[in-house]
């Protein structure tokens, strides 16, 4: 019975099993102000504009988003993107706004579309690639990121 508390312990303390609490997604926030204002402040600033796409119900985007929010990555995303995170339920809210970037959110959520100040598109997840984000550590977000996101924008 030790050897199965112990087990049980190992395993949901593994930081890539561990489901977070955390909750990005602000659900009575008007995505699309939200989106404008941080297109004003990607002009203002010579950054990007990151959208984040998910539900407050999926522990992947909980996961992601919680990542998101760690003084090492938040610092990483502050030098480069305006981060907005838009919450599309339970695939039953914001869905224009999804549409108009390309619906990201089609394989799974969480979703980034990454925009230039002037709205265009310069990549979207389209294939789901963060579906699965519960199951990343820090350090492979960190690679994924300067591996997809950073050569598009430096």
């Amino acid at each position: 019975m030790k050897k199965l508390i112990l087990i049980s312990a190992l395993l949901f303390s593994f930081n890539g099993w561990a489901i977070t609490d955390y909750k990005p997604y602000d659900e009575n926030v008007n995505a699309e102000e939200q989106i404008s204002d941080a297109l004003e402040t990607a002009k203002l600033n010579n950054r990007y504009v990151l959208l984040q796409m998910g539900g407050n119900w999926c522990p992947d985007c909980r996961t992601l988003g919680e990542y998101f929010s760690r003084p090492d990555i938040k610092t990483w995303l502050d030098e480069r993107v305006v981060l907005v995170s838009v919450d599309v339920g339970e695939w039953d809210r914001n869905l224009d706004i999804v549409e108009a970037y390309e619906n990201p959110i089609s394989e799974g959520i969480p979703a980034l579309v990454l925009l230039d100040s002037e709205n265009q598109i310069i990549f979207a997840t389209l294939a789901g690639e963060l579906a699965t984000a519960r199951s990343m550590s820090k350090i492979e977000l960190i690679e994924w990121l300067n591996k997809k996101i950073d050569p598009l924008i430096n």
